[in-house]
């Protein structure tokens, strides 16, 4: 009796061995993993320039107070006429207040030609991209009128897209498909087929001047990641 209850044991134990075996081997064969294809996506594209912005700037000295002012006066209205001949207008820009600097103030001047400098600002800032451009090309004939325009860094035209959002979408599209173009590529070598997307990631949409010297022109790019499954 006792033989026959280690013999019904071991048989149970041995079933309980192989049946493991065979669950393992078919999870294994069920639940095998996913073959996928990681790539990404360009799209890239040259648009206009929807703003410009320009701090039109220039520079007044006397020795008298009171002259400063009826000085500042009398340029600003000439800046204000010329960006008119442009097509510009009240809504394009913004008359800022005067820097003065007080040179007499100043220990370490030893030499100085005003006693006063002061410098009169007008914030161009126009979806008329080309009158500004204009504008600002021909601000030389300002000195006819005794008016130097600043040329220095930050006192030149920026130009600036906006409407990014307008054209986002379709880009998106066009980095996907992009994406899936070499996807089906590497499947073709591969002897398989590009599936459904598992995971996708949208990259930062970057805007740089499309050339030096032509800052109006503006390249958009975005780039995509995508993950796609792969089948036989």
């Amino acid at each position: 009796m006792e033989s026959k209850n280690i013999f019904g044991s071991v048989l149970c134990a041995v079933a309980l061995i192989v049946s493991a075996a065979i669950i393992s081997f078919g999870f294994k064969t069920i639940a095998k993993p996913d073959r996928t294809v990681s790539v990404r996506g360009l799209a890239e594209r040259e648009v206009d320039a929807d703003l410009a912005v320009w701090p039109l700037t220039y520079k007044i000295g006397s020795n008298y107070m009171s002259e400063i002012q009826s000085e500042l006066n009398s340029k600003t209205a000439a800046v204000l006429e010329y960006l008119k001949g442009f097509g510009l207008d009240e809504s394009d820009w913004t008359v800022q207040a005067p820097e003065i600097t007080d040179n007499k103030l100043n220990p370490y001047l030893e030499r100085r030609v005003f006693d006063y400098i002061a410098q009169g600002k007008v914030l161009v800032r126009s979806s008329k991209v080309q009158a500004v451009k204009k504008a600002q090309a021909g601000s030389l004939d300002l000195a006819d009128k005794g008016i130097a325009v600043g040329q220095d860094y930050g006192q030149t035209v920026t130009y600036e897209f906006t409407k990014l959002n307008d054209i986002k979408p379709e880009m998106i599209a066009q980095a996907t498909a992009s994406a899936r173009t070499a996807a089906e590529q590497f499947a073709h070598d591969s002897g398989s087929k590009v599936g459904k997307i598992k995971s996708a990631t949208q990259g930062l949409f970057t805007i740089e001047n499309a050339a030096a010297g032509l800052e109006e022109k503006k390249s958009v790019r975005v780039v995509t990641t995508v993950v796609y499954l792969l089948k036989d």
